[in-house]
């Protein structure tokens, strides 16, 4: 295979869930160009040597524009899959270095019709960029679930798991239509291969087909053998009990208003562009969340 698109690439997030799956992808086309990749601590470095694959490895925080500077030095192509707040900084120090070509992976919580300091500032930056760049590539996934390291699915599926009772904010009836972690690296292999379909264009990235909520909540209690009772909580009470609880628990948990806002609004997305300029093919949810909950089971027994 022609690896000409993917000469000379910079992961950043590249210890993440996404980029693990994107490697293990190149590792299998046995690719066998360096990768740069962006660590922040050296200790960490031992990671990549489960890949068979060359890496160079740059240590330190990629909000020091030095730092990053030295890294994208013989860069051609800037795989983004850190935290979106960095993408601007990535940007800006890139265009200065003279970069080709940005992939920023970025959220579908930018298209939410509720409002929040974080979604805000996350449109601003997208607006930024879009403004004064003519060289960016946009990829904005659903709710990512795949492995016991998703902060989504997995917490969801210990407590399933561990407690007979499950609370439901709102009715359940609202939609939702979460991304596999593998359909998402394999649509980074891809929008890089068919990069004269893909370059200076924004995609949204889903899986298969919406489901609601409560249907979601059906499937995993089928798949974990368990019987659940459910008790659902008026979206309006379910606000006041998590303001309440933000208070008495200084903001640590889990769950904040703006995300209980948005599980009452529908996630349906449309990745018909994606499907057409890069193949792109998500499985269902049932078919995830079964590979996701047998690997669960697994690790419980050791």
């Amino acid at each position: 295979m022609n690896f000409d698109n993917f000469k000379n690439i910079l992961i950043t997030g590249a210890s993440g869930n996404s980029a693990y799956f994107f490697l293990k992808k190149l590792e299998k086309k046995k690719f066998d160009k360096v990768i740069s990749v962006i660590t922040r601590y050296k200790f960490k470095n031992s990671y990549f040597n489960q890949f068979k694959l060359k890496f160079k490895i740059f240590n330190g925080d990629i909000n020091d524009k030095v730092f990053l500077s030295k890294c994208l030095n013989d860069i051609d192509l800037v795989l983004h899959a850190a935290n979106i707040e960095n993408s601007q900084n990535i940007v800006e120090v890139g265009t200065e270095k003279k970069i080709k070509w940005f992939i920023l992976v970025h959220s579908t919580m930018v298209y939410s019709k509720h409002s929040s300091k974080r979604i805000e500032n996350r449109k601003n930056i997208e607006k930024n960029i879009l403004k004064l760049n003519s060289n960016i590539t946009i990829l904005s996934p659903s709710m990512i679930y795949g492995t016991p390291r998703d902060i989504n699915m997995s917490r969801l599926i210990k407590f399933m798991d561990r407690f007979k009772i499950f609370p439901i904010f709102g009715n359940g009836q609202n939609y939702m239509q979460p991304i596999y972690i593998e359909d998402l690296a394999n649509a980074y292999y891809n929008v890089i291969k068919f990069k004269e379909q893909t370059f200076n264009k924004r995609y949204i990235l889903a899986g298969k087909e919406p489901l609601k909520y409560k249907d979601i909540l059906k499937i995993i209690e089928k798949k974990l053998e368990k019987k659940i009772f459910y008790i659902r909580i008026p979206l309006s009470i379910s606000i006041i009990l998590i303001k309440i609880c933000e208070i008495i628990f200084f903001g640590k948990l889990h769950i904040n208003v703006s995300q209980v806002e948005r599980l009452a609004e529908d996630k349906i997305y449309d990745y018909s562009q994606a499907k057409k300029d890069f193949l792109f093919n998500p499985i269902g949810f049932d078919e995830g969340i079964k590979i996701q909950i047998e690997n669960y089971k697994m690790s419980k027994k050791y």
